[in-house]
C-alpha cells in the first residue's frame, strides 16, 4: 500500500510542475534520495519562489499528522529567510487541487484541529484561485534597487 502511495505521489508531483509550466512557472520537482526532501516541488516566476509539498488525499481527507517534522522545519525556515509562499498541494478523488499555505495548517494544529474533511476543503483556493492570487503579482510595478 506504501508504494502505491509513493507512486500517485510521485504521479501528483510530476503533474503539479506541468500544471505550473503552463502557467510560466520554472517548476522544478525536488527528486527524491535516500534520505528524503522536505518538499516537492519548487516553483519560480517573476522574482516570486513557492516551496510546495504535494499529498494525494485519496480519501478526499487530511489528516495533519501527515506532516512530516523535516517537512515542518524546511517550511518554517523557508519563511524565517524572507520567504512568504510555501503551500501544501492536495488532489482530491476527483482530481480537484487544492492550495493550503503552511500557515493555515499551522493554525489548524495550533486550534488542535487533526484533519481537513472532505467538507472542510472548499474554505481553501482551489489552484485555479492560487494561480489568480499569483498573477496579482504579475501586474504590480517591479520595486527598484536604489
Amino acid at each position: 500500500m506504501k508504494q502505491v502511495n509513493k507512486t500517485m505521489g510521485n504521479h501528483f508531483e510530476e503533474e503539479l510542475c506541468e500544471l505550473l509550466a503552463e502557467q510560466g512557472f520554472w517548476a522544478h520537482n525536488l527528486a527524491q534520495n535516500q534520505v528524503g526532501q522536505p518538499s516537492d516541488v519548487l516553483a519560480v516566476r517573476d522574482n516570486i519562489a513557492v516551496l510546495i509539498d504535494c499529498k494525494v488525499c485519496s480519501n478526499n481527507r487530511f489528516p495533519l499528522s501527515r506532516i512530516e517534522p523535516n517537512q515542518e522545519a524546511a517550511m518554517t525556515m523557508w519563511e524565517a529567510q524572507g520567504n512568504e509562499h510555501c503551500y501544501f498541494a492536495m488532489k482530491l478523488n476527483d482530481g480537484q487541487i487544492y492550495m493550503i499555505h503552511f500557515d493555515e495548517l499551522c493554525l489548524r494544529q495550533l486550534y488542535g484541529q487533526g484533519s481537513i474533511t472532505e467538507s472542510e476543503f472548499p474554505e481553501y483556493k482551489t489552484f485555479q484561485e492560487w494561480l489568480e492570487e499569483m498573477n496579482v503579482y504579475r501586474n504590480r510595478e517591479p520595486i527598484e534597487n536604489p
